[in-house]
């Protein structure tokens, strides 16, 4: 692989998200060549025209975080862009571009020393340089060389399959050694699927997942990426499911149905009988049929697998190419983590749920506060937290470019999974751990939160936005589309009417949770109050149908996401709060305590 070459150079700034880089309206786009023309159409309309082969982009912080979605990387690779530096990248991002054969590299200094249109010098493993200013840079790993010098993972794993692939697998640790103490709940999962005795931080264990999945926003091209590696068969079909949530119902008459038509080719090809059409979101079937465990190693083609975590599931997004590799040898690399303890105590009070602690510690850490970090959540207040609760605030660890969030098992987790305590109660934080940082915080002392436009990190108390008209309320998403949600949005509703001028929109996450909601009552609440119910689905969180906004309007939902353009026009303003909150602010049209609702 050339090791020295020049290009020229796109800067952009810090926070460059997903949705930036190939808009989520975008996404369903069957092939890569007709998407790449859209690549940051909403930040530089001119880049899909006018990028050139072996143009290079340089950044500030934090590059790439948002979505797990691939073809954020391929939309730059299929444009030709050779290398990226800038501060700091997602860590799924920067799994994806070196597997689309980007050469990624962190440097701080060269933004200062540069603008758009400028020529760098790039010495791989040494040195960036532009404008007469030479900046040192670190060392790339070889595997990742590698796969870059193959021309991406594709070729990568095919020449793997060629070679033969080995299973020379380590077993997992006995129980013996899974209690072993001194280590973080992310060193403990992962060495114990890996089989090795001991671990640190950045250290590359090679693992072999319990569980898979894919949803249909990613099965042409997880399809296609399979049909050019080869494969005529994956290492073992009981532990990957298919679940289509994104595009169902489908909303764009050819894109929506290459998604489905692909995900059932996939299926009946590879032998994949978990498959589930039109049942739910995705993350909330994956722990309602146990298919993600406490203890276990669970991936997926989605960011906000991160929800797993709240029962002691160590569970991380990946990219296409990289699911497809994986699905065919059965393993997957990570490397692991430092950890972030996050001690809760005190006890979250009458209006407050697990929504606004998570977005209370996004506001403080920022969104890239927890950048390739585990987040650990203990202390009586985590313990006092539903299952459900706790999922909310494992799925939107992600929101701080976290690995993981992971909570400790104890009774409720065993419960919920119909297991033995004895079987997972070594799922527990350690005194002696080493932790790369504490944060405490007293729940007592805490106030409803919101999330401002247009970041999720833009978190302020609700008496900064109290008042603040919407136009729009959408309580649902993987987030808090539980039928604990379902209550408590349901409980302020009842027997009330929303303005006639306020759009409500209701989603619950899957069959079951609506299924229950009707069993109980929460959906004739929330029609006599004037809602609008969707089949469950991703919907409006993802930027699909059911209550997409226009320029100037503002939404108030209880999804993870706010970005530019995400629930609608890139001048639409996004906030973000927990189903109390937003069932309070349904009630009058404007930003409502639920703590001061009779």
């Amino acid at each position: 692989m050339e090791k020295e070459f020049k290009g020229k150079i796109w800067k952009f700034g810090d926070d460059i998200d997903t949705d930036t880089i190939i808009p989520g309206k975008r996404g369903t786009i069957p092939t890569i060549e007709e998407m790449k023309k859209y690549a940051f159409e909403l930040l530089k309309p001119e880049f899909g025209s006018t990028v050139q082969p072996g143009d290079i982009l340089v950044a500030g912080s934090n590059f790439g975080c948002g979505s797990s979605r691939e073809q954020a990387a391929t939309v730059l690779s299929g444009n030709g862009v050779r290398c990226i530096i800038a501060k700091s990248f997602a860590r799924i991002f920067f799994r994806n571009a070196f597997n689309s054969g980007i050469i990624l590299i962190t440097c701080d200094g060269i933004q200062d020393a540069c603008e758009g249109g400028d020529i760098v010098t790039v010495r791989v493993g040494e040195s960036v340089s532009v404008n007469g200013k030479t900046f040192p840079i670190g060392q790339i790993p070889e595997n990742l060389l590698a796969i870059v010098e193959h021309g991406g993972l594709i070729e990568d794993t095919k020449m793997r399959m060629a070679q033969g692939l080995s299973h020379d697998w380590n077993p997992e640790l006995d129980d013996a050694a899974r209690r072993k103490n001194g280590y973080t709940l992310v060193e403990k999962i992962l060495k114990k699927n890996a089989g090795v005795d001991h671990v640190v931080p950045g250290d590359i264990v090679i693992t072999h997942p319990d569980m898979f999945m894919i949803h249909d926003i990613y099965t042409p091209y997880l399809k296609d990426t399979l049909e050019k590696m080869g494969a005529k068969k994956i290492d073992d079909p009981d532990k990957v499911t298919i679940i289509f949530d994104h595009c169902m119902p489908t909303a764009v008459a050819h894109n929506d149905y290459v998604h489905y038509d692909a995900g059932i080719d996939i299926a009946e090809k590879f032998g994949i009988e978990k498959l589930h059409i039109g049942e739910g979101i995705c993350h909330t079937i994956m722990h309602e049929k146990r298919y993600a465990k406490p203890g276990e190693i669970a991936t997926a083609t989605d960011s906000h697998t991160t929800t797993y975590g709240g029962a002691g599931c160590f569970c991380s997004g990946i990219g296409t190419a990289e699911m497809a590799a994986a699905l065919i040898t059965g393993e997957l690399w990570f490397k692991v983590p430092d950890a972030i303890k996050i001690v809760l105590n005190g006890h979250l009070q009458n209006g407050l749920m697990s929504k606004d602690v998570i977005l209370k510690i996004l506001g403080d850490i920022k969104a890239d506060g927890g950048q390739y970090k585990s987040l650990e959540f203990t202390g009586p207040a985590a313990h006092e937290m539903s299952m459900n609760e706790r999922f909310t605030v494992a799925n939107m660890a992600l929101e701080a470019g976290a690995k993981c969030g992971l909570f400790e098992a104890d009774e409720k987790t065993a419960e919920y999974y119909e297991m033995p305590l004895s079987e997972i109660d070594w799922i527990r934080i350690d005194n002696d751990a080493k932790y790369e940082k504490v944060l405490v915080y007293n729940l007592d002392e805490l106030e409803p939160q919101l999330s401002c436009p247009q970041g999720v990190d833009n978190v302020h108390p609700i008496s900064e936005i109290i008042g603040t008209k919407m136009d729009e309320v959408y309580i649902g998403s993987c987030t808090n589309g539980s039928i604990e949600d379902m209550k408590a949005a349901a409980d302020i509703l009842r027997g009330k009417h929303v303005p006639e001028d306020l759009r409500v929109v209701v989603v619950p996450a899957t069959n079951y949770v609506f299924e229950e909601s009707i069993r109980l009552g929460y959906i004739e609440d929330f029609i006599k109050a004037g809602c609008v119910i969707s089949h469950p689905c991703c919907g409006l969180c993802c930027g699909m149908p059911y209550g997409l906004m226009y320029d100037d309007e503002r939404i108030l939902l209880t999804a993870n996401r706010n970005f530019i353009g995400r629930q609608g026009t890139k001048k639409t303003l996004s906030y973000l709060s927990s189903p109390k909150v937003a069932a309070a602010t349904a009630l009058t049209g404007y930003v409502t305590d639920p703590r001061t609702l009779g």
